[in-house]
C-alpha cells in the first residue's frame, strides 16, 4: 500500500513538472521582453554619451535578443 502511494505521488509530481503554468509562461515572456529593452535602453544612452547615433542601440538590441533567446532555451531545457 505504501509503495502504491509513493508511485502515485511521483507520477503526479512528474505531470506537474511537465505542464507549465500560465504564470510561468507569462514570466518567460516578460523576461524576454525586459532583457531586450534593458540592452536597447543601455545602447541608447551609450549612443547619447558617445554621439554615435544608432550604433550602440543596434548592438544592444542584438545582444539583448541573443541573451533573451539563450535564456529562453535554457529554461525550456530545464522544464523537459
Amino acid at each position: 500500500m505504501e509503495g502504491e502511494k509513493k508511485t502515485n505521488q511521483n507520477s503526479e509530481t512528474e505531470n506537474k513538472k511537465r505542464e507549465p503554468s500560465p504564470m510561468a509562461m507569462a514570466g518567460l515572456g516578460f523576461e524576454f521582453v525586459s532583457s531586450i529593452l534593458l540592452f536597447v535602453v543601455g545602447g541608447y544612452y551609450l549612443d547619447e554619451y558617445l554621439k554615435s547615433s544608432p550604433l550602440w542601440l543596434l548592438v544592444g538590441f542584438f545582444f539583448g535578443f541573443g541573451f533573451s533567446f539563450y535564456s529562453l532555451i535554457k529554461k525550456a531545457k530545464e522544464n523537459e
